[in-house]
């Protein structure tokens, strides 16, 4: 049985005892829109909704979408609304990549993986993505916590939060606030090496890798981009060195150590080799083949780890009266001995090959070429007197 009403028409349907209701569909004309139901009156009142959508579109004062469009969008939004942030937060650090594309390191997946789990400590993380308020993260930030996992975890959340905005799961992101201040770094007030301490460290160091001294201090190098040069990396006619690799574990950062890319892309640089040092590399070079490792391991002939690079360098500097120097302020040393000798913010930074918000790689290409090798040489004569 048929009852067509001055707007669509609903169809008794007697094998199934239901009601099908059906009207031409306003944006591909010959083509209808029908919902079936368990009585005539709801059927009705179906298309009594439908007809008003219709005339709003047609009017301009509103859009019709297809009911099914529709319940698929009032069906994600109920998702949504389910959406807890101790879930999203998770598969958003599984699934987080740098800049341009590839996985992180593994040690920088594990300190990802650290300050998640600071997060998923926080009293909102059981909460729903839309139920999580500027409150919720004041009170959060309100408990102790080391500074340094708390700024880190904050600018975790800021980003999981803003990808939530920018994908349409929360309105507005919650995380509004300034981040928590650091305390000024213990490891930023540790002086600098002077020259002649930098000797005597080199001095106490084993002599097989002793060179690891000055190659921190006039390269600005990290401790696993130290044991990551190959003879291959040094040009010494043209008196470049080619920085490409670091030296890190496997994936699930285990295993032993391999080479592996630089930390950031602005770590991957040539860099003018100082003639303090010439003679230095030529001597730990001597006749290996380009294949071989600068410094290598006195058991494997292969990579030495930079924990055991580490433990050497901490144990020279202590002999040379200096127990508070750390390998890593061998990179402050070389920035603050470019600044004594004139360098700009620009250079030293090219120098230093930093790589955040604030030094990007375009200021390491502007630098001028002959300028960071005045500069280099001028560090360089640290180790003259070597």
């Amino acid at each position: 049985m048929r009852t067509k009403g001055s707007w669509g028409t609903v169809i008794y349907d007697k094998k199934r005892n239901t009601y099908r209701a059906r009207y031409q569909n306003p944006h591909m004309p010959g083509r209808t829109v029908q919902r079936v139901f368990a009585d005539k009156l709801t059927a009705q009142g179906w298309l009594a909704q439908e007809q008003r959508l219709v005339e709003a579109d047609k009017a301009g004062l509103g859009t019709w979408t297809h009911p099914s469009e529709r319940d698929a969008a009032r069906k994600a939004e109920q998702e949504k609304r389910r959406l807890v942030f101790r879930d999203y937060a998770t598969e958003f650090v599984e699934q987080w990549r740098r800049k341009d594309g590839r996985p992180f390191e593994e040690a920088t997946k594990r300190k990802n993986n650290e300050y998640l789990r600071h997060l998923l400590q926080a009293p909102f993380a059981g909460k729903t993505l839309t139920n999580v308020t500027e409150a919720d993260i004041h009170t959060w930030l309100a408990t102790p916590m080391e500074p340094t996992p708390r700024l880190r975890a904050f600018q975790l959340l800021k980003r999981i939060m803003l990808k939530a905005q920018q994908t349409g799961l929360i309105d507005r992101s919650p995380v509004t606030m300034s981040a928590p201040k650091l305390p000024k770094s213990k490891q930023a007030q540790i002086p600098v090496a002077t020259q002649e301490q930098l000797e005597a460290i080199y001095q106490a160091m084993p002599r097989y890798c002793r060179i690891a001294v000055y190659l921190g201090a006039c390269f600005d190098l990290r401790i696993n981009e130290v044991c990551a040069l190959q003879v291959r990396d040094f040009d010494l006619p043209r008196r470049q060195l080619h920085v490409r690799h670091s030296v890190g574990k496997g994936e699930g950062d285990k295993g032993l150590r391999r080479l592996k890319d630089t930390k950031t892309a602005a770590s991957n640089a040539i860099l003018p080799i100082p003639e303090g040092i010439v003679s230095m590399l030529e001597e730990q070079i001597g006749d290996r083949g380009p294949d071989a490792m600068l410094i290598a391991s006195p058991k494997t002939g292969g990579i030495m780890t930079d924990p055991a690079l580490r433990r050497l360098f901490n144990r020279a500097a202590a002999e040379a009266g200096r127990p508070d120097l750390h390998f890593h302020t061998l990179r402050a040393t070389a920035v603050d001995a470019a600044t004594h000798q004139g360098a700009t913010l620009r250079e030293t930074m090219a120098l230093g090959r930093h790589d955040d918000e604030r030094t990007s790689v375009e200021r390491y290409q502007r630098a001028s070429t002959d300028r960071l090798r005045e500069l280099s040489n001028k560090v360089g004569r640290l180790a003259a007197s070597s």
